[in-house]
């Protein structure tokens, strides 16, 4: 089976460098960066608020390919590599909640980065930590 997506979107990031990026976007909650969103998505940022979370997935475009076993940082002991926040993944999907600051246009500024100049954005969704997966939540 072939598995084909296109990005819609591009992250223009400070960090220009894989070596300057937090594991995660905890640690970097003081930098901002914008997604970039190409015209013909653009109409999907409509109804996203200024100062609500979310969640980006994209794919690390610049990771190494990865073998399903590494050193953990946590733990200095081997690990299967889904148990790690490695950017290096069979699939190189990767995943960070952000706070969504300003939307202009085609242009999502977000606060929370973890991501190099230029990854591309795979999808967007809302993200709420009290929905309850058991109600009849419309999405």
């Amino acid at each position: 089976m072939d598995i084909v997506m296109e990005p819609i979107g591009f992250i223009k990031s400070p960090y220009k460098d894989t070596r300057e990026i937090p594991r995660q976007s905890i640690y970097s909650e003081d930098k901002r960066a914008v997604i970039e969103v190409l015209p013909k998505f653009s109409e999907g940022l409509e109804g996203i608020q200024e100062n609500a979370y979310g969640v980006i997935l994209f794919y690390f475009h610049q990771s190494k390919e990865a073998p399903l076993r590494l050193l953990s940082r946590k733990t200095n002991e081997m690990t299967g590599v889904f148990a790690t926040r490695s950017p290096n993944r069979p699939n190189g999907i990767g995943i960070s909640i952000v706070k969504f600051i300003k939307i202009e246009e085609n242009r999502l500024e977000f606060q929370g980065v973890d991501m190099v100049d230029g990854t591309p954005v795979l999808d967007i969704k809302p993200y709420s930590p009290d929905l309850n997966p058991r109600e009849d939540n419309v999405y």
